[in-house]
């Protein structure tokens, strides 16, 4: 078995949270992820005007046409010439997103500015852009928004600064203890126990993934409790309650039943009776009828179909599922108890790099694998998957039973591999 500098290693054998080396990277030929262009639209009624090359410029354009909101998408082009004279990419930037703006049937009330590596690498003065844009279009609330790739592997990534930005525009409004909203996930609450226990609390709730109109995603900012789900929103989610001096709840989907009771609680909520006992018994009822289902057929997981993967292999291991492998590239820190407790009762677990440039294809093993994720799919070769990302907006005991359905229904049913994985942005809106 190769060593943790390799693609795959034995999780017995792997070191935290890193168990491969950094170098040259593959990127599997999947999408169902989001990037940039996808988190921007979630801001209803904004236009997104990217500044950069045109090869840079090829990625984010496609991705636009292919959701088909190429009315909401602007760009402008730099040339050799705008990095050779001082002052000149401050310039083209200021007058080509004034002559996008002034092009539009109408001026939108917010417009994300994305400037790329290029401005960074000219020291290009990003205050003065937005100060003069400010004064050209004083009804219009400016985005910051971020295209530098280069600084994906140091600091917060550009997704990241993204939602925040996305969330600085969210007004401090009075709070109203009746409303409480879920922010910084792209999948809107689905089979959610924090919905339930809202509801049954009597509570007004808003979702940053799920506003119609950019009123109602500004009325976010009334809320008095913010839930956040997904990882990469957290620091959004952590400025604007700072900002708002409001509370909030960092509850990524777990498959651990104490991690959930312990969330749960933790939102100071009233709990319906019996509602822990219930979720838990449900959940094992149901995990028993995946196992009689499956029987030992091989199971394989990634990091994309949720944010705790590891979370999810110890769940399923505990309940006689025949995981073999696990695809992913770091362990967020978040997991460390599963880590060593996979590392000590499940030794043999594989865990497989998706982005080492070597064994990009793994050879497809024998038999029927039942995989949890478009990545595992894609590299075991098989059309038995559940078809999910970030968690799909799951949690708490409904959300893990909700995931079992998926299972068993993936299980049952084969989707198409080749039409599925290349499509981008799985939820979004699509015109392939």
């Amino acid at each position: 078995m190769p060593t943790s500098s390799d693609e795959k290693v034995r999780i017995g054998e792997a070191t935290f949270p890193k168990p491969f080396t950094n170098g040259l990277e593959f990127n599997a030929p999947v999408h169902g992820t989001w990037n940039i262009v996808h988190i921007g639209f979630r801001i209803p009624s904004a236009h997104q005007i990217y500044i950069c090359a045109d090869n840079c410029l090829r990625g984010v354009v496609m991705t636009a046409a292919e959701m088909g909101e190429l009315g909401r998408f602007s760009s402008v082009v730099l040339e050799e010439d705008d990095m050779t004279h001082s002052g000149r990419i401050e310039e083209t930037t200021i007058e080509g997103v004034t002559d996008c703006l002034n092009k539009l049937p109408s001026v939108p009330p917010v417009v994300i500015i994305f400037p790329v590596c290029v401005h960074k690498f000219m020291g290009c003065d990003i205050d003065f852009i937005y100060r003069e844009l400010g004064k050209r279009f004083p009804d219009v609330t400016f985005v910051r928004g971020f295209m530098d790739p280069v600084m994906q592997k140091r600091g917060t990534t550009p997704d990241q600064r993204l939602r925040k930005a996305m969330s600085d525009i969210i007004p401090n409004l009075p709070v109203n203890p009746d409303v409480i909203s879920f922010a910084g996930s792209d999948m809107p609450a689905a089979d959610n126990d924090f919905q339930t226990i809202l509801e049954f609390n009597n509570k007004t709730v808003r979702d940053t993934a799920n506003c119609k109109t950019l009123d109602e995603y500004l009325s976010i900012g009334e809320s008095s409790l913010f839930i956040c789900q997904y990882p990469a929103g957290l620091m959004a989610t952590q400025t604007i309650t700072k900002r708002l001096n409001r509370k909030f709840i960092y509850a990524p989907l777990s498959f651990g039943f104490d991690t959930i009771e312990s969330e749960l609680k933790s939102s100071g909520l009233n709990i319906p009776e019996g509602f822990i006992e219930n979720g838990i018994k449900s959940c094992e009822t149901e995990v028993k009828k995946l196992k009689d289902l499956i029987g030992d057929t091989t199971v394989a997981i990634d990091y994309t179909v949720a944010p705790k993967p590891l979370s999810l292999a110890r769940f399923l291991l505990d309940n006689g599922i025949n995981v073999k492998t696990v695809y992913l590239d770091a362990i967020d820190g978040s997991e460390e108890e599963d880590f060593k407790y996979l590392a000590e009762k499940y030794p043999e677990l594989v865990l497989h790099s998706t982005i080492h440039v070597s064994d990009r294809r793994p050879v497809r093993s024998e038999g029927k694998i039942l995989a949890a994720g478009q990545k595992a799919a894609w590299f075991e070769g098989t059309e038995y998957f559940v078809n999910m990302i970030e968690g799909g907006g799951l949690y708490g005991f409904a959300g893990i039973t909700g995931f079992i359905s998926l299972m068993e229904d993936a299980f049952v049913n084969e989707k198409d591999l080749r039409d599925i994985v290349p499509r981008k942005g799985l939820g979004c809106r699509s015109c392939i």
